[in-house]
């Protein structure tokens, strides 16, 4: 996508009217500084380095504890981005969870059947969703990780539409309950659908590129089949090197397997 491209589709004066949330994790930015963040986003849409910028202003303008963005249209969600900020132990394993079965149970699902085709952003909270949500849904997905609130962006144009999800932890407390109509939430969904366009090339589409080089390579390596100590010998490194950052790697991506690796990155075992 060029410079051009990006301005058609979502003009930088579409930003003028973002206001920051009334939350205490914002309240200290000012617009300038928001802008400054939005406009740095908006220059790596189409860049490797999409996922680390797109977690920056995530990070100033909610304080999400826990953030994944999923592709829907195919028989199965795809992941494009898994990111999480609190290695709870029951937290682990819910990418994986809801990738292989749970996603059919999600009472987002309507919506993205009801909204389909309709180009637009549509922001869901925890509360909204929850009366349509099975008792086993919630204890699996919520109450069992100990996830208190969400906030999810239903963002469609043409072909695409994606769930931009933001988790809160119990320890981090639930999210203002102003920030649903906060444009801010609006844009990031935009941003997401700038980024994760269905003409990217698959390579930009990895949920692998919000972790660090090493930890990325390391990854790669278990994708290839590789062994500890093959993927050590390749990268020149001792093995225990190897595991230390496959473990921060699997925490960050919120997995705790190899399996749950590979049904992350939607690649055959």
């Amino acid at each position: 996508m060029t410079k051009n491209d990006l301005a058609i589709a979502y003009p930088l004066n579409a930003f003028q009217n973002v206001r920051m949330s009334n939350n205490a994790h914002s309240s200290n930015s000012s617009s300038s500084d928001l802008l400054s963040e939005l406009a740095a986003c908006m220059g790596k849409v189409g860049d490797r380095s999409f996922n680390q910028a797109f977690l920056n202003l995530v990070e100033t303008q909610l304080g999400a504890d826990q953030v994944m963005v999923f592709s829907y249209g195919a028989s199965k969600p795809t992941c494009y981005l898994s990111y999480n900020t609190h290695p709870e132990k029951n937290a682990n394993q819910l990418a994986q969870a809801y990738l292989e079965t749970g996603y059919a149970d999600d009472p987002l699902q309507p919506q993205i059947s009801r909204l389909a085709g309709i180009n637009g952003t549509d922001v869901f909270s925890l509360s909204t969703l929850a009366t349509n949500m099975a008792p086993l849904y919630r204890h699996r997905f919520f109450e069992l990780p100990g996830i208190v609130d969400k906030l999810t962006v239903l963002a469609r144009r043409d072909t695409s539409c994606l769930g931009v999800n933001f988790y809160r932890f119990a320890d981090s407390g639930a999210f203002a309950p102003e920030l649903t109509a906060n444009p801010v939430l609006d844009v990031l969904g935009q941003l997401a659908l700038l980024h994760y366009s269905d003409s990217q090339p698959q390579d930009m589409l990895s949920p692998l590129l919000s972790l660090s080089e090493r930890e990325r390579e390391i990854c790669e390596g278990i994708l290839r089949g590789k062994t500890t100590d093959a993927i050590a010998w390749e990268l020149e490194v001792a093995p225990s090197t190897v595991t230390t950052y496959r473990k921060r790697a699997y925490i960050k991506l919120g997995i705790n397997s190899k399996p749950a690796l590979f049904t992350l990155c939607g690649t055959d075992r």
